[in-house]
């Protein structure tokens, strides 16, 4: 009996996480880049139960093997393509294909740290340095991309090759990966490498005046939520079931 407390609260706890990342897919529907996010609920391990200090049964103390109910066993990014949106901004670059542009993030003594980001809506400051829409900096093969303020005359190619005036400037930071689900989001639409990171060569496109769109499905998360909810109450409803039973057997039947 009281098993099946620890069963159904172990659902509801799942099926809260599960609304968590559901929620935050819906809350970046519009998010330039984002990448929704799934769950996988898995259950517990099945365990050997014994008894204990029951004599009534010498030499059979096995009773069998249970398990807890379910748990979330792995959050995983889903990289799937997003749409092309058309801005006409030159400063607005999209992917199309695998791989991410590289952006200079500040550290607390002023040194850039290399993250990752599929978001290319760049704009560019006043001493014409290339930079995200939370001021970091978007990196170049020569570090931070500088450009001539004051001008739109910057064409960028499909392999992130920066021209102005038809001059070469520098060249989009872009990198692919072996494994991108070993990559780790870190807010601002940013992600950072582990240690079982692996890079490989960019293979996509680069299209200037584009940006790509969130790959969330707004009609499917919010199916999901739907039965996120029901399951949720359906634990609930067991939860007091349980109770009023275990109350029953405390208050009535221990007077027999």
């Amino acid at each position: 009996m009281v098993r099946g407390l620890y069963t159904a609260s172990n659902g509801m706890i799942a099926q809260q996480e599960k609304m968590d990342i559901i929620s935050n897919n819906l809350a970046n529907v519009n998010t330039t880049g984002f990448k929704k996010d799934g769950v996988i609920i898995e259950s517990f391990d099945s365990v050997l139960t014994q008894k204990v200090n029951d004599t009534s049964v010498p030499g059979n103390e096995t009773i069998g093997k249970m398990t807890l109910g379910c748990r979330v066993g792995r959050v995983y990014t889903d990289n799937s393509q997003g749409g092309a949106t058309a801005t006409n901004d030159p400063y607005n670059v999209a992917i199309l294909g695998a791989g991410m542009l590289n952006i200079g993030v500040e550290d607390a003594d002023g040194n850039l740290q290399t993250k990752y980001t599929r978001d290319g809506s760049f704009t560019i400051s006043t001493d014409g340095t290339l930079m995200t829409k939370e001021g970091n900096y978007v990196l170049g093969q020569n570090g931070k991309i500088v450009l001539p303020s004051g001008s739109n005359n910057v064409r960028i190619s499909e392999n992130g090759t920066i021209f102005y005036n038809d001059k070469e400037i520098d060249k989009l930071l872009l990198t692919d990966f072996e494994n991108p689900e070993s990559l780790r989001k870190i807010g601002d639409n940013l992600y950072k490498r582990t240690e079982e990171t692996k890079e490989s060569s960019f293979g996509g496109k680069i299209l200037q005046g584009y940006l790509e769109s969130s790959n969330v499905n707004t009609v499917r998360e919010m199916v999901d939520m739907i039965s996120v909810m029901r399951t949720y109450e359906a634990n609930q409803k067991v939860i007091q079931t349980q109770d009023e039973t275990l109350k029953k057997a405390v208050n009535e039947v221990g007077r027999l």
